[in-house]
């Protein structure tokens, strides 16, 4: 393990990494009034009783902890709050200082919250802050994660109010989960301005059309598709939906095609809460970026429109981050004619879109065709224009991920001329790496003839490297400027049937399925086999919402776990109307997960209904799982209700015995679902759970510090399984990590509050701490990983919590990094034991069906050298074989290779 010296630097680097981020949006923020937090400074203390006013503590009974008064970081007086025992497993399992009925919020304002803070002792030096609401409980979206390390440090955090917080119902918290002490100086929530910035930003200035390739005569570069129909909050579509047509246009020689058939639409899929199968009938064509507009002023959409029969429905329509999106529906006819949608914006950038909507007619199927989209100024449109007279794209015609690394990439150029005379036209196109090293140059220059588009079509380029790469294209010669960048990948494509590695969540579109399952994700953890979906009413069993969802993961040759992650439906449930209306309040979705987190009144019923899943599954899927995030969560039988671990194990073990009396080689997941170190799940392994399941489920959303830093709490429960006679493999089913290079809007924010505290500042230090985590975890008892989760956003929106992909499948770098990760290691990893200390590096050596294969890091500042044999080769984080023999060891993963296992362990057993 590393040292306390070494392991509080790694600390303050996440603080001041996070400090960073803060110091860029500091510019942004505007304070609009005064401090909201009563006694922020701990100065006051009028009964002297040595607790500063206003502040409390809050945690279950069996914790010790007290408040005090001490030295503040300027030399006054802070709060001090020490927790001298700990017990874990309830929602109230924390040493908390907070304030209440003191901090109102208003939903979707911006505050900045800063404070000083400083702490020993406490579990990874990690807390919380948060402001919640308490009648009912929930959280406003207004916190953090932060470090807490043995010096003072300034913390800011900016978020946005999710949800209105009445400030008599507030609560204002700093809470940790272990023994500490943590101190608090200054605290400061306001308020604050927020110039909020949408991206891509297209460029308006010197132009009449704003939008790019409008005409198509560049091909569907820069074009899109979004469906008004699909209101699922996990997406939307997430490719273009159409063809570029060079038979017909209104404008030029192009146009594009969009067909709608009823009778074999497109379907999205959906697993939760109720699951979706919807086909798609309203598909809209988008532009990429969002076009700035002055708020409260007319404009007007317009795009020339024809259809393959009289009288089609065409909807167009105008889209704003959070707010109305106008949108009218439009027949269309069989001749081309240009259709128009005034509005009046209240946000100050749009983007724009079209496309046939069947939803509301007695059509089977229709054919539109779309061209010359315009924004204009004013409520009548001006005569078309393109952007600019010449235009150019960049594209990649095989898709974003290339799976052939001998052939490398093949990039194409389009450049469309549309004056009346020949243009040459010249440009650079350059690609960087992982690293954001520029590895690839070269200098464009092509003729094209009045009216006329030219293809260049480049192949070969960076033929046997791999990893992520980005293409970015500058044209030199185009009036106004428009440079183009494009994400994409060279991967060798995952060759086995079997991985450690999945989704929590089947992403909603196959194409986004295949590309999983090229770099390795082989297992979908679907959600769709509730109780209440496959038995709405009692005796009456419906599976139509079920069957789809299994059947095309499996179809895509992929592994599906079925999760059972409710006890009960909303017929059968044992829930207390009292204790629901009490959690959920207002909230219709949140009183009908409540209900059905309850324990069944009747076990018999719960046993029928699993019995009925397995047999109907287990010819086609091998692994049930019992529960989600059951007791610590609201999700099933909730501690906050009233219920215990003994009501969840007897839940587990109805299940399981259903499971092997139906199915006996099927195989049953059971556990808390949360991070082993939490009390209820070490209660769970005393209990004897472990007997009523065949793997233990755990769950992960870590701070972003080294991922090493989990290990002793990991190691020690795997010792503590096998110790027991159990060491049954743990599945992580659950795990976030997170990064977005190129965020739709900053301030950004990932998901929610779990998901945010895993946003890494950034896609190579997301990617080198999922390569980590995966070394570690595999290391001690874990089998599975699965990604948190399988979600595609719209076009030009929020896209983050998809891990993997932005739009389009256009691959982040942590994509190219799980698959050279999944190469290595194969279906199979086994953890081989390492001698000596290995104070110099971090290295995790497996037994692998391709031979042994060590991961391996340094941190710190003088990076060891490695001088291999020449039996071990050395391999990037991207899956390049390193020449040289001698390699720098730093933060980044290097993994090392050999035939043999006894070659590679001598080796690293001395370093």
């Amino acid at each position: 393990m590393i040292g306390m010296a070494q392991r509080m630097r790694l600390l303050w680097l996440a603080a001041a990494v996070f400090a960073s981020v803060a110091g860029s949006l500091r510019s942004m923020a505007q304070s609009t009034s005064g401090n909201l937090v009563f006694n922020g400074g701990f100065e006051r203390d009028v009964d002297r009783d040595g607790v500063p006013d206003g502040w409390r503590t809050s945690g279950r009974r069996q914790i010790r902890q007290a408040l005090t008064l001490d030295q503040g970081h300027d030399g006054g007086h802070a709060a001090k709050l020490q927790c001298t025992r700990y017990v874990g497993g309830t929602p109230d399992s924390h040493a908390m200082i907070c304030q209440v009925g003191q901090v109102g919020l208003k939903r979707g304002q911006w505050y900045r919250l800063r404070f000083w803070a400083k702490g020993r002792g406490i579990v990874r030096q990690t807390c919380d802050v948060a402001v919640s609401n308490t009648q009912p409980w929930y959280s406003s979206g207004v916190g953090g994660r932060f470090v807490a390390s043995d010096r003072w440090r300034r913390v800011e955090i900016l978020s946005r109010a999710e949800r209105d917080v009445p400030a008599e119902t507030s609560r204002l918290q700093f809470w940790f989960r272990s023994t500490g002490t943590l101190w608090l100086d200054d605290v400061v929530l306001e308020p604050v301005q927020i110039n909020e910035q949408l991206h891509p930003t297209i460029a308006t200035n010197g132009v009449t059309n704003p939008i790019p390739n409008s005409s198509f005569e560049c091909g569907s570069a820069g074009w899109g598709s979004y469906s008004t129909a699909i209101t699922a909050w996990s997406g939307n579509l997430n490719r273009l939906v159409g063809t570029v047509d060079q038979t017909t246009a209104a404008h030029g020689q192009c146009s594009l095609r969009i067909r709608i058939d009823k009778r074999q639409p497109i379907v999205y899929h959906w697993d939760y809460f109720d699951p979706v199968v919807q086909p798609v009938l309203s598909v809209q064509a988008a532009h990429f970026g969002w076009i700035p507009v002055e708020p409260g002023r007319p404009y007007v959409l317009s795009c020339y429109a024809k259809a393959n029969r009289p009288n089609v429905p065409v909807r167009l329509m105008a889209y704003q981050h959070e707010a109305n999106r106008p949108s009218q529906i439009v027949r269309v006819d069989t001749e081309w004619k240009r259709y128009t949608l005034v509005f009046t914006p209240k946000k100050n950038a749009i983007w724009i879109a079209a496309g046939p909507d069947l939803t509301q007619t007695s059509l089977g199927s229709a054919t539109v065709w779309l061209d010359a989209f315009q924004l204009d100024a004013g409520r009548k449109p001006r005569p078309f224009v393109t952007r600019a007279t010449v235009e150019s794209t960049v594209d990649c015609p095989d898709g974003p991920v290339s799976t052939e690394p001998n052939k490398g990439l093949t990039v194409e150029l389009r450049v469309w001329n549309g004056t009346d005379q020949s243009r040459h036209v010249r440009g650079r196109l350059s690609i960087t790496d992982f690293f954001d090293r520029e590895v690839f140059t070269r200098r464009i220059a092509c003729d094209v003839a009045a009216g006329r588009t030219e293809q260049l079509k480049l192949s070969g380029l960076l033929s046997g490297r791999r990893g992520f790469f980005r293409i970015r294209w500058q044209p030199t010669d185009h009036r106004p400027p428009f440079d183009q960048t494009l994400r994409c990948a060279i991967i060798d494509p995952y060759p086995d049937d079997e991985s450690p590695f999945g989704m929590n969540h089947a992403y909603p579109w196959d194409f986004l399925l295949q590309l999983g399952k090229a770099a390795g994700l082989l297992w979908m953890r679907d959600w769709s086999a509730k109780w209440h979906t496959v038995e709405p009413e009692p005796n009456v069993w419906d599976f139509s919402k079920v069957d789809p969802q299994i059947a095309r993961v499996l179809a895509t040759g992929l592994r599906s776990l079925i999760l059972l992650p409710f006890p009960s439906t909303p017929w059968s449930s044992a829930a207390d109307p009292g204790t629901v209306q009490s959690y959920a309040g207002n909230s219709r979705y949140l009183r009908k997960r409540a209900i059905v987190a309850c324990p069944p009144k009747d076990f018999a019923l719960f046993r029928e209904y699993v019995s009925r899943i397995a047999d109907r599954y287990h010819d086609r899927v091998s692994w049930f799982e019992i529960m989600n995030e059951p007791l610590y969560t609201t999700y099933a039988v909730p501690a906050r209700f009233g219920y215990r671990l003994d009501d969840y194990l007897a839940i587990l073990k109805s299940a399981y015995q259903a499971i092997k009396e139906t199915a006996p080689e099927a195989k049953v997941i059971g556990g808390i679902g949360t991070w082993v170190e939490q009390g209820v799940v070490q209660r769970f392994i005393d209990a004897d759970g472990l007997r009523w399941c065949d793997a233990m489920d755990i769950h992960l959303y870590p701070v972003t510090i080294d991922p090493e830093l989990y290990e002793p709490d990991l190691a020690a429960t795997w010792r503590k399984m096998q110790s027991r006679g159990q060491a049954k493999p743990i599945w992580l089913t659950e795990f976030g990590c997170y990064a977005d290079d190129d965020p739709y809007r900053t301030p950004s924010r990932i998901g929610d509050s779990a998901m945010s505290r895993a946003n890494w500042p950034d896609e190579q230090a997301a990617s080198e701490a999922l390569v980590q985590t995966a070394a570690v975890f595999l290391t001690h008892g874990v089998r599975k990983i699965f990604f948190h989760a399988g979600t595609c956003g719209a076009i030009n929106g929020r896209n983050g919590g998809s891990v993997f992909f932005e739009y389009g499948g256009a691959p982040r770098k942590m994509y190219a990094a799980l698959s050279a990760l999944a190469n290595r290691l194969g279906p199979n990893p086994k953890p081989v034991p390492l001698p000596g200390s290995r104070r110099a590096l971090r290295a995790y050596l497996f037994d692998t069906s391709r031979g042994a294969v060590a991961i391996i890091w340094h941190r710190g500042e003088n990076p060891p050298k490695l001088h291999l044999p020449a039996d071990i080769s050395a391999f990037d984080i991207m899956g390049n074989r390193l020449q040289e023999k001698t390699v720098s060891v730093t933060a980044t993963p290097v993994y090392l290779a050999a035939p043999r296992v006894a070659p590679l362990r001598n080796y690293l057993g001395h370093r």
